[in-house]
């Protein structure tokens, strides 16, 4: 008999307003699709559906030190031994060094679900044990909560729970190698311990609510992580059990655990904890007004999971403390989970997807607010660093602070917000004048175009390196840069014409952009009738031009996805067609071309186990990427209008990666990127918010068309 989840669920939490998504997992092998939960610093808990840890980012509790980043795994896992009557099940699943997956709870597995938080049934011979934790919003926290429930209502069966805290703690991109004299000194008192992680003295505190705890001091060796494996990284790591609780479940009620970085939990209280985020989903989905369905909800939820505090705000108040109305005046974004940090390209990128079509506009201008304190020299960083307590910014790009502009008007747009562009015109102007030298890395030409690129350095998102150089260097004038940067004009144009601010630099700019628009007919390829990729093109070593480069990428596709735009409707549809004919597929747009020499159609070169170096070399050479589509259905649109033909094309295109959204890879989320040949399987950061944003945005607009 199948247990009924979802009615158990809305019978516990009865404000449940959203559809709740279930998955039946096969118990033939452990089902290796994902899940994530974030605590909107940074923190997060993560794992697979089966339970196994196949990353070394899978863990039960990450810790964000310096909100939101510098992150540590706290608490690795929590496993769990049930006796009925005497008879033990081992709920856990592990995968060994040896090759060896034991335990195999997964085969006890009846079904699983994502919200409101992850949620496990396993089916005991008859009974029912339903294992949930929460991550709640704001606090380095974690609670796990236990309910048993009979074969039949009148059973009254001697059920025991033992759970066992592994630990490790580390940075959540390292692994920890176990030695036999290192222990985890712990203080014990009734219903809590609190386990020293350090020399530093950080503390995982453990509670619960009722029950026997016993101090272990016992090194279980070699874990495995097969995801590293494939991944060409190092994959295995020793865990210290610190203790068990053993406890006995009455038919019915919650037993509840927590655990916590550095404060302790009192009263653990797995149940208030749910509630209080399904009041805070509940919120978010309503705000954003938009018609309901399960995907289109999922979806808005996983935009959430993206917005972190800014790091070098004056004070740090978890993003959206009270839900959707945030407080905080600085937000910023991670760029994608498990292990990318906040980026101030993926953070404008995903402005429009991740909060206006959500309707956070408080939360929009938040992040607005943010990247314009992270500027240097005319520059916004595009990445945060760690570095211990010292967090550096990191400003080579060039394209994020174009985007910077794009944001800002896509916010006003929205929001018509006079008194915010007026107040970050300022920003727009530093741009403006550091884009206008005419010497240096990033310069404007004779021509009115804008060069860049080193030795060293590639400023376009296109940035993968292997050492110091660029894989796909594109020193000289890249067309997507161009094209950002004839946009970027345009819109301080429109927007001082908005507010009527009357720029004294007015004349000049109108000028600049004028010469820039008659320059990019330079870019045109009258052979295969679609846009150069870059032009007056440098070798790495800068001493001599390589000429025009004609590969066909979707860069020059944001020459037609801007709003404002320097070609002619004839040569946008030329372009376009292109685009749908070479690199659009059904999961994005593919980097590179089919029939380009380059081309790598598998991600990591097609290797079983790709390392670092093959995985770059891959990653803009025919990977195809997520967010590009969205670039490619505003090009859409602005060729074609949103008669019913290009809303219908929209609507199917979007299909695949809803269908992603619910079937593979991080449940509940969109990849970053998939491999350009069939069958496109996903790669890359499992949860990415570019990806995220975009489908995000065009799912809301086609509900409103």
């Amino acid at each position: 008999m199948t247990f009924g989840l979802t009615g158990w669920l809305k019978s516990q939490h009865r404000s449940i307003d959203y559809e709740i998504p279930l998955w039946y997992p096969s118990k033939e092998h452990p089902d290796s699709r994902e899940w994530l939960s974030t605590n909107g610093l940074g923190g997060y808990s993560m794992g697979t559906v089966s339970g196994m840890n196949r990353r070394r980012y899978h863990a039960s509790l990450v810790s964000a030190l310096t909100p939101p980043v510098d992150r540590k795994v706290v608490l690795s896992r929590i496993e769990e031994l049930v006796t009925i009557n005497g008879k033990a099940y081992d709920l856990a699943t592990n995968s060994w060094a040896s090759g060896v997956v034991s335990p195999t709870g997964y085969k006890k597995l009846e079904c699983f679900t994502t919200l409101p938080t992850p949620t496990w049934v396993y089916e005991l011979d008859g009974h029912y044990i339903i294992k949930r934790q929460a991550l709640p919003y704001g606090k380095n926290e974690l609670f796990c909560g236990y309910t048993f429930l009979p074969e039949n209502d009148d059973d009254t069966p001697d059920v025991k729970l033992t759970t066992r805290f592994l630990v490790g703690f580390r940075d959540f991109h390292a692994a920890v190698k176990g030695s036999p004299d290192e222990r985890f000194p712990q203080f014990v008192s009734p219903n809590q311990t609190m386990i020293i992680l350090n020399e530093s003295g950080h503390r995982l505190c453990l509670t619960w609510g009722s029950g026997r705890y016993e101090t272990e001091k016992q090194w279980w060796w070699d874990y495995n992580w097969p995801d590293e494996t494939a991944r060409g990284e190092p994959d295995r790591e020793d865990l210290f059990l610190v203790g068990t609780v053993t406890s006995t479940l009455t038919n019915g009620q919650e037993f509840s655990v927590g655990a916590s970085f550095e404060q302790v939990i009192q009263n653990p209280n797995c149940f208030e904890a749910v509630e209080r985020l399904i009041d805070r989903q509940n919120r978010l989905i309503n705000r954003a007004s938009l018609p309901r369905s399960q995907k289109t909800d999922m979806l808005i939820l996983a935009s959430d999971q993206m917005i972190v505090p800014d790091l070098f705000a004056p004070s740090h108040s978890p993003a959206g403390a009270t839900g959707a109305d945030s407080e905080s005046d600085r937000l910023s974004v991670i760029e994608g989970y498990p292990w990318f940090n906040d980026s101030g390209r993926a953070a404008l990128q995903s402005l429009p997807g991740l909060l206006l079509a959500t309707r956070r506009f408080r939360d929009s201008k938040a992040v607005l607010m943010a990247f314009a304190e992270r500027t240097e020299n005319g520059l916004i960083a595009n990445r945060t660093l760690d570095s211990g307590k010292q967090s550096r910014l990191v400003f080579a790009s060039a394209d994020v602070s174009l985007w910077y502009g794009w944001a800002l008007y896509q916010h006003y747009r929205i929001t018509k917000d006079k008194e915010l562009v007026r107040a970050l015109m300022p920003v727009l102007m530093k741009i403006y004048k550091r884009f206008s030298a005419t010497t240096g890395d990033i310069k404007i030409a004779s021509d009115g175009l804008l060069d860049t690129g080193s030795a060293t350095e590639e400023y376009s998102w296109m940035d993968a390196k292997i050492g110091d150089l660029p894989i796909t260097p594109r020193a000289g004038k890249a067309v997507e840069l161009n094209a950002l940067w004839y946009n970027f004009l345009e819109t301080i144009l429109f927007l001082d014409n908005e507010i009527q601010l009357e720029l004294s630099e007015k004349a000049e700019i109108k000028a600049k952009a004028e010469l820039a628009k008659h320059s990019m007919a330079k870019f045109w390829n009258e052979e295969k009738q679609c846009l150069f990729d870059v032009i007056d093109a440098r070798t790495p070593s800068g001493h001599s031009n390589k000429g025009h480069d004609d590969a066909i990428r979707p860069n020059q596709l944001l020459a037609v996805s801007l709003p404002f735009r320097a070609f002619s409707k004839p040569h946008e549809r030329a372009i376009l067609t292109i685009v749908e004919t070479e690199l659009l597929t059904p999961t994005g747009l593919r980097t590179l071309a089919v029939n380009d020499p380059q081309y790598q159609g598998a991600y990591g070169c097609g290797f079983q186990h790709a390392d670092q170096y093959h995985r770059d070399l891959s990653y803009h050479q025919g990977t195809a990427w997520t967010w590009l589509i969205g670039s490619y259905f505003e090009a859409l649109t602005n060729v074609y209008g949103t008669q019913a033909e290009s809303v219908g094309r929209i609507k199917l295109l979007l299909q695949p990666f809803l269908a992603h959204l619910t079937e593979e890879a991080c449940l509940g989320s969109i990849s970053e990127i998939f491999d350009g040949s069939r069958p496109h399987l996903a790669r890359g950061c499992p949860a990415h918010a570019t990806a995220i944003a975009e489908c995000m945005r065009w799912q809301a607009w086609q509900l409103k068309q």
